[in-house]
């Protein structure tokens, strides 16, 4: 399954409330979870006047540990997923006291609103039935793109193209918003509506000859689908034949200082933060060279 590998930190937890009177030993636990997948748990037994150290995260399960602001590293398919903080604080026996018990949710949307890197803090509550609350913090710092097996994927086998994997844009040139290939985006289509030119040439590689084909496609402000000087991230494929190089320009072809213009070119597979290159939201326009061999056709008789 394609997933993305989220890069967490936990910054501090703290409890509000432990729902214990003063004086006695509560037995807490909580757990964060994302994408409906656990991916952190916490068990705190002790002295209910005493509260953790900022960035502490002891568990009572190993006391001789003192992890300080942890990483942890959940994966999400999609890039809008639920976060979910789910605090048990155990009592004494179910029929005389029962377990109090909170939650806190809510959405990250990585496309709309908020970049790669970003803060976040999540309460478990539940003020019409317990005055249990615990609070946790966590940083979003990065994402990685993976094929795993950890998240089974739905529907019965079939035949995949994975020669893109783990990117989930298969062979398309796509443009995008934010980093890391969030935020809004468009492919650039090698269509002949796109194209500007072609051009045919011989490759000679020691005494072998080739017969070659390269098309040039052109993007205006207007086509590239997300906002000039707003793209931040771009990805380049893998084709089935041939390669592609993509050239970002800081002005549009009709602008009469493109010829003064920065230019960046990235001819490698994968994907590429502009930031990275120094041309963060600056482009305007692009280009798509596309070359692959010439197919002939033999009369067969």
């Amino acid at each position: 399954m394609l997933a993305k590998r989220l890069h967490i930190q936990l910054m501090k937890w703290m409890p509000n409330n432990y729902s214990e009177a003063h004086g006695h030993v509560h037995e807490l636990e909580w757990y964060l979870w994302f994408e409906g997948r656990q991916a952190f748990s916490l068990f705190d037994k002790g002295d209910s006047d005493v509260v953790p150290q900022t960035g502490y995260f002891t568990d009572s399960r190993d006391p001789g540990a003192h992890p300080i602001r942890p990483m942890i590293y959940p994966l999400v398919v999609n890039n809008r997923f639920k976060v979910r903080l789910v605090a048990i604080e155990r009592d004494g026996p179910q029929k005389i006291d029962p377990d109090d018990t909170a939650k806190g949710e809510f959405y990250i949307d990585l496309d709309i609103k908020y970049p790669p890197v970003s803060d976040w803090r999540i309460i478990a509550a539940d003020p019409r039935n317990t005055d249990l609350n615990v609070e946790a913090s966590f940083q979003l710092q990065w994402l990685d793109y993976v094929d795993t097996a950890e998240i089974a994927e739905d529907g019965p086998p079939r035949i995949i193209d994975k020669s893109n994997y783990p990117y989930p844009w298969g062979a398309n040139v796509m443009v995008f918003e934010h980093w890391l290939g969030l935020g809004r985006k468009a492919p650039l289509k090698l269509i002949d509506p796109n194209r500007a030119s072609r051009r045919e040439y011989w490759m000679i590689n020691g005494n072998a000859a080739r017969r070659m084909v390269q098309d040039l496609y052109r993007f205006h402000i207007n086509q590239l689908g997300v906002a000039n000087d707003t793209i931040s991230s771009v990805y380049v494929p893998k084709l089935n034949a041939g390669h592609v190089t993509v050239s970002l320009y800081e002005h549009d072809f009709s602008d009469s200082r493109f010829a003064q213009g920065a230019k960046k070119s990235f001819g490698s597979v994968g994907l590429f933060n502009l930031r990275d290159t120094g041309f963060d939201d600056r482009v305007s326009s692009a280009e798509v060279i596309h070359t692959y061999p010439k197919v002939i056709h033999r009369d067969v008789h």
